[in-house]
């Protein structure tokens, strides 16, 4: 047996190889190719090199070297293709092992968004230009209403909900609804959040017995859409009242929220209101 040594067709690696072995297939140590191994040289010089072929393919016919002809050196793995590679897989590495201090480094900003629920019979309408914080005094106070539906009770015009609503029991006009700030009341403007951003005639008056009534507030000929009314005057009284006098087709007096702005200035007696009649009033 002899030894000898031949290109793989694919990459070029030489394989060292012996004459039992020709015609047999190997497997290239650097491609993994599966080459067929060439039949063996006719000569014995130390640097005659075959290429192989690959699995398939026509062999190719070997041949002795003419004397004098130059031999190609030995092709070997490039060092520097290997030292590449290792270098990119080293950074690939780094890159997962580091990727989660490289974006704290950038942390994002959360916003928060505020979520405002509502239920199917009373939608959220948006928020009032004032709150309870504000200065409401009526928030809480006893409210009285001339009708109200069941599930929409007259003190749910004035509980600080936007949520909860006052609605009349039926869609006639002339229904009012009012509230007892508990004592006298320099008052500067009150404000109401509709059901519906629609046309809504109304008047407002102020009372400090509950008997005799002042309009303070005259939209009785209103023909503007609102979802918001404010309305600013100057009065002393401890009743606030407000009276629907003229509605668009299909809707109804009925508000989110009633509010009122001012400072107490004294305080009643006390007593109580059913359907707008006084007792015990002074």
């Amino acid at each position: 047996m002899s030894e000898f040594k031949y290109a793989c067709p694919v990459c070029g690696q030489h394989i060292k190889c012996d004459s039992s072995q020709s015609g047999t297939v190997m497997e290239c140590p650097t491609c993994f190719q599966k080459i067929t191994a060439p039949q063996a040289p006719a000569t014995d010089a130390p640097k005659f090199i075959i290429t192989g072929t690959k699995v398939g393919e026509r062999p190719i016919p070997t041949a002795p070297v003419a004397s004098g002809t130059a031999i190609p050196p030995e092709k070997d793995f490039p060092a520097t293709t290997f030292v590449l590679i290792v270098l990119l897989c080293a950074v690939i590495g780094a890159a997962f092992l580091f990727r989660g201090k490289i974006f704290k480094t950038f942390p994002t900003k959360k916003i928060a968004v505020a979520h405002v629920s509502s239920t199917p019979s009373n939608p959220a309408p948006g928020s009032l230009t004032a709150t309870v914080s504000d200065g409401n005094i009526a928030s809480g106070r006893a409210s009285f209403a001339s009708s109200q539906q069941d599930q929409n009770p007259a003190q749910n015009g004035n509980d600080g909900n936007i949520e909860t609503r006052w609605c009349a029991a039926n869609g006639s006009a002339q229904q009012w609804w009012e509230v007892d700030l508990g004592g006298a009341t320099a008052i500067t403007n009150t404000q109401v959040l509709w059901e519906f951003g629609s046309v809504y005639q109304y008047a407002i008056e102020v009372s400090s017995n509950h008997t005799n009534w002042t309009t303070v507030v005259d939209k009785t000929a209103n023909f503007t859409p609102v979802k918001n009314s404010s309305d600013n005057f100057s009065a002393t009284g401890r009743y606030v009242r407000i009276v629907v006098t003229g509605l668009q087709p299909r809707s109804w007096a009925s508000f989110y929220e009633f509010q009122v702005f001012g400072s107490v200035v004294g305080s009643g007696a006390g007593g109580s209101i059913v359907n707008g009649n006084s007792t015990n009033q002074q």
